[in-house]
């Protein structure tokens, strides 16, 4: 409940920023599968005391983060005028607080939200800037899905090896399952302390900011798929064995795509190891949508790669046609 007078309503303005961060392995849970699509985001924001005398001060504060489209996996750093702030490494611990000389500082941490509270003491004002880098995720609960590795597609002397020779290795992913923006509101409750008459009084602010913009969703993933020539890829390649169905041929690099497919046109096998090449369909999504394992629906469009399939086989990110 806020009790914010005429007088200081709106006198307070709040910015946000998010830039990029590389992510360091101390800071992303270990999990024993590889888990893509994890983002690290300083989320800088700003507190202007735009109508405020000079000897008014925010003495109180809590500012809430509310991701919309992402889930937070964590925090990692947290930078105030006071020093910086980073969370205990055991999970066991109660949420991280900070005391360091007239200022108090508490993180919590949701898949959904983050609340960062302050309150000093003394004479201490808590305008200004602050930071947070956040670890976070598009979508909402990852997606566990099949990657393929070959280990040898060649001989030393330049020549593909047989179809029966190849091993193909099944490798278990996690990643987002959804690809959308990631936005966050930000609300600001704060308490002012009025200089002259030394009354304390709650207010609000609030602003929006883009977490992860479109530029930075698309998952480090190829596949291959059939396009006629100047046309987009309508069919993709996958696996097929009776006791597995089908798997989706997807790849960590371009390369690795483009060699399997100049693979397959060169020996023209409809064989990878042990399993069969076969070709399905998938409904048709709007961009960005996730990729996923091969349904039921796919499943009943699935059939064998033919020789007249080869010259159209092209590679293309997962996702994309």
């Amino acid at each position: 409940m806020y009790d914010c007078p005429d007088h200081l309503s709106g006198q307070v303005k709040l910015q946000a920023e998010a830039r990029p961060i590389e992510l360091s392995t101390s800071t992303v849970r270990e999990n024993s599968i590889p888990t893509t699509g994890a983002l690290g985001r300083r989320l800088l924001v700003s507190v202007t005391p735009a109508g405020l005398r000079s000897e008014d001060r925010i003495v109180w504060s809590s500012l809430t983060i509310a991701s919309y489209g992402g889930t937070f996996l964590g925090w990692d750093k947290l930078q105030t005028d006071s020093g910086v702030m980073e969370p205990w490494s055991d999970s066991k611990q109660p949420a991280p607080t900070q005391k360091k000389r007239d200022e108090i500082v508490t993180v919590a941490l949701s898949p959904g939200q983050v609340k960062i509270n302050r309150a000093v003491r003394g004479k201490r004002d808590l305008s200004g800037m602050q930071s947070i880098d956040l670890i976070l995720t598009p979508g909402g609960t990852p997606v566990d899905d099949m990657m393929v590795r070959i280990p040898k597609l060649w001989r030393d002397d330049g020549t593909p090896l047989p179809g029966d020779a190849v091993g193909p290795q099944l490798v278990p992913v996690r990643h987002p399952p959804g690809l959308d923006v990631v936005e966050a509101t930000l609300q600001f409750d704060f308490v002012i302390r009025v200089g002259r008459a030394g009354d304390e009084w709650s207010c609000s602010a609030e602003t929006r900011v883009t977490l992860v913009d479109q530029d930075f969703l698309r998952q480090p993933f190829w596949d291959l798929g059939l396009a006629s020539f100047n046309s987009s890829r309508h069919e993709w390649l996958a696996l097929s064995d009776p006791a597995l169905g089908a798997v989706r041929l997807v790849f960590d690099s371009p390369a690795s795509a483009n060699a399997l497919a100049n693979w397959i046109r060169t020996t023209r096998s409809m064989r990878l190891g042990p399993y069969a090449l076969g070709v399905f369909r998938q409904p048709t999504r709007r961009a960005g949508r996730p990729f996923g394992p091969i349904d039921e629906t796919m499943l009943q469009t699935l059939r064998p790669l033919t020789i007249d399939d080869l010259g159209a086989i092209a590679v293309g990110a997962v996702g994309e046609p």
